[in-house]
């Protein structure tokens, strides 16, 4: 996974309405190695992966996370449990979230369920909202790849010290 953003200019970075304060107090390289290493740890995260949960890619502030829905994503009534979705949710706002290098930790997280289906992949899309020194707040849209948006969460994380 790469990170193009590294190249973006500050004021850009304001402009896009993404925290910068810890972002620019890296060298690339630095924020690189820090990508990286978010990386690695959300490889361990063993609820993901039995899940079938895949990164696709992590920027700073952002994250695509991916899962096909199989026959152990389903309910009682042959559409995908909430639970499902919740999890697919969650693991793309940790990445998000942990993505400025400093361990966060979710301290709110909701999620509204517009559409069930049976079959398919599905795709969490992550973006931050904001960032403060203490709590960072995302929203997380699951779409199905005809692009239909299967559900909707929000989370607030509490911003801890470095990883």
């Amino acid at each position: 996974m790469t990170n193009d953003q590294n190249s973006i200019s500050r004021n850009d970075k304001e402009k896009s309405g993404l925290s910068t304060r810890f972002f620019y107090s890296l060298k690339p390289l630095e924020m690189e190695d820090r990508l990286k290493r978010l990386e690695q740890i959300l490889k361990k995260d063993r609820f993901a992966n039995h899940n079938e949960i895949r990164l696709v890619s992590v920027g700073i502030g952002t994250a695509v996370a991916e899962m096909p829905v199989s026959e152990k994503h389903l309910n009682g009534v042959n559409i995908i449990q909430g639970g499902a979705l919740f999890t697919l949710a969650d693991f793309a706002f940790a990445a998000a979230s942990n993505s400025h290098g400093r361990i966060a930790v979710a301290t709110q997280a909701n999620i509204t369920f517009f559409k069930g289906i049976s079959s398919g992949k599905l795709t969490a899309v992550a973006k931050e909202l904001n960032s403060g020194k203490t709590l960072s707040h995302y929203s997380v849209d699951i779409v199905d790849e005809k692009g239909v948006k299967i559900a909707y969460f929000t989370g607030a994380a509490f911003l801890k010290g470095e990883y």
